[in-house]
């Protein structure tokens, strides 16, 4: 389904919110603020789209075509980010028990937090390939200084109270979504994979197993971030004009990412070049608009090999006609393929991105040679 990753996000949040507003009396998501939240939560995940293309740590496939739909799937995709860590959070704060412990913080936080959070940013933008894990944890350290010094609510503040509840809450918020963000993933047919550097087979869904620690983190710095919004009165007071900046971000971000994070569209039917004229207009009458609604059983044994090929992890039709001009038109022919030789084909220098696909088709061919 290729709305599936967003229907079930946005009723997720729904359900939580309807079950919070139970007890609190009151909607956390669903109230006059939800475009506003949707728009920051937008541009709040831009920030780490802008750090990926240095990092190439993902990339989307079988993303639709026409610019309208697609940018406003980003918009909403990426506006559920917010809204999911907030509320999942403030579920377990209801769950679990306050814990306490003594607290003996000493120095002035902030001031050296702030500038290490900095120096981890730039660390991952130099190295990428080694400093990338810390691109999940620098604004965390930015924010949460920041907070703490203008006097909003930090999970310093808490932990210098001896409670340890906020930042567990916020901790286990990340690690249950971040389950639920690779499960709904995994089964849409617009998606993100991953090329992790030295994380590339052992992985959950599409994320590597110790990936998820990082939700942990990130869930920290988002809350930071909404507590940093909610804190400053200035910025709520204007909260019209901040939206409207965001968006003008989000929706710039949204043109880079097309360019650099992108790596397949969805094949119209009118693009499959295997078809017959009239089998494309058999589909288009049966409402057929793409390669993913078309029933294998419907094709010849040739066609339908070409249409498994494109569909290898979305593979797309670009890279599947670049393919052609070769004369790989299966999967066990792909799979014979080096890296090095898919690289030189579809003209793609990110070795992470291409092993997998060469490793997808070696897995396939091997339970099919066929």
């Amino acid at each position: 389904m290729y709305q599936f990753y967003l229907i079930a996000w946005w009723s997720y949040i729904l359900l939580v919110d309807a079950v919070l507003a139970l007890k609190t009396r009151r909607h956390l998501v669903f109230n006059r603020n939800l475009i506003h939240l949707v728009i920051l939560s937008s541009a709040f995940w831009c920030m780490f789209e802008l750090i990926n293309l240095r990092l190439q740590n993902w990339f989307y496939v079988n993303i639709p075509y026409p610019p309208v739909l697609r940018f406003a799937g980003y918009l909403l995709a990426y506006g559920t980010v917010i809204p999911a860590l907030y509320l999942t959070k403030e579920m377990l704060s209801h769950v679990l028990p306050e814990m306490k412990f003594e607290s003996k913080w000493l120095g002035n936080y902030p001031a050296y937090m702030i500038p290490s959070g900095f120096l981890l940013l730039a660390l991952a933008v130099a190295f990428p390939t080694y400093f990338f894990p810390v691109a999940w944890i620098f604004l965390a350290f930015i924010l949460d200084g920041i907070n703490y010094w203008s006097g909003y609510d930090s999970f310093l503040r808490h932990l210098e109270r001896g409670s340890l509840k906020e930042i567990l809450a916020t901790a286990l918020a990340g690690i249950v979504c971040g389950v639920l963000w690779e499960s709904w993933n995994y089964w849409s047919v617009v998606k993100w994979i991953y090329t992790v550097p030295f994380f590339e087979e052992l992985k959950l869904f599409e994320m590597p197993l110790l990936g998820y620690i990082g939700f942990a983190f990130f869930s920290i710095e988002t809350i930071a971030f909404l507590n940093f919004f909610q804190g400053n009165r200035f910025l709520i007071s204007r909260r019209w004009s901040i939206s409207f900046l965001a968006l003008i971000f989000s929706v710039f971000t949204f043109f880079l990412i097309d360019r650099g994070t992108v790596f397949s569209h969805t094949a119209g039917v009118k693009q499959l070049t295997f078809l017959t004229e009239g089998q494309r207009q058999e589909l288009t009458v049966k409402g057929v608009e793409t390669s993913h609604g078309i029933d294998p059983a419907l094709l010849g044994e040739q066609q339908r090999k070409k249409l498994a090929l494109l569909h290898l992890k979305g593979l797309g039709m670009r890279n599947l006609e670049r393919l052609d001009e070769r004369g790989i038109e299966t999967i066990a022919a792909f799979s014979g393929l080096s890296p090095e030789e898919l690289s030189s084909i579809i003209e793609d220098k990110n070795m992470r991105r291409v092993r997998i696909y060469v490793r997808a088709a070696q897995k396939q061919a091997a339970r099919n040679p066929y």
